[in-house]
């Protein structure tokens, strides 16, 4: 991320989202003893480039249920250091989640986490592509209201077009608990995680629900997108974001 965030702030963007799922690579800096030192230095960036760290994602385990006790807990000590890091950069919700389970198995879970939190930090409960996990916002909605006021709702565009829940709808009934968004676009197939435009989201009905509905940030979840492209191009595909992103508010 320090490398990146320079990039991105040089092009023009104001507002980021910090990945914490880097902890998930055991290899990560954030795993070591100069984690600090690297939270101290995106902290740096923050303020040499004037931005707002809007949200993060924490790392997340594939299957909770299936872990080990030992597993279960240095899954939870991951997310556990991720929000600590997280409420030192000033970042006002971390996006997290669900687990395999039930509403009530969720509810549960998270109520674990906040308790075990160090600093006070909301939680950002993002809906899964499939519907074997928790993917409505039905579902999201009652899991936030049992949780608040410290929980909320993260909208993954991407994971709600797989799973065939109407976006536009979606928004509509999260209303103000809905906290953060992952924008991206995909093919309703396959979690692709496209710049907007590129894929078959009908983003008018969507940008006009989230007109209605929503004060927050868009913020995009598109990693995927150019990774295929030589280094060389990178300039060209943040300014490319940009204006896609522009063209979205203007709908």
């Amino acid at each position: 991320m320090d490398t990146l965030i320079p990039l991105y702030a040089e092009s023009g963007y104001k507002a980021l989202d910090l990945n914490f799922c880097e902890m998930m690579n055991p290899y990560s800096i954030l795993n070591t003893g100069k984690a600090w030192d690297y939270i101290e230095k995106l902290q740096e960036e923050k303020e040499k480039y004037s931005l707002s760290y809007i949200q993060s994602h924490v790392p997340y385990p594939h299957d909770y249920r299936s872990l080990s006790m030992e597993g279960k807990e240095l899954s939870d000590n991951s997310i556990l250091k991720a929000m600590e890091f997280s409420s030192a950069l000033g970042i006002p919700h971390v996006v997290i989640h669900p687990i395999k389970g039930s509403v009530q198995d969720n509810i549960n879970y998270f109520s674990s986490l906040l308790d075990r939190q160090k600093e006070p930090i909301k939680i950002a409960i993002e809906n899964m592509e499939t519907r074997e996990e928790i993917w409505s916002a039905d579902e999201l909605i009652e899991m936030a209201k049992a949780l608040s006021p410290m929980a909320g709702i993260c909208l993954d565009t991407g994971h709600a077009f797989i799973a065939g829940e109407n976006i536009p709808d979606f928004i509509r009934k999260a209303g103000k608990l809905l906290l953060g968004t992952h924008i991206a676009d995909n093919d309703g197939k396959k979690d692709l995680h496209l710049l907007p435009g590129f894929g078959k989201i009908e983003w008018e009905s969507v940008m006009k629900a989230f007109r209605e509905s929503y004060e927050g940030y868009l913020n995009y979840e598109c990693m995927f997108f150019s990774r295929n492209l030589p280094q060389s191009l990178s300039k060209d595909v943040i300014n490319l974001s940009l204006e896609i992103g522009k063209w979205l508010l203007s709908l």
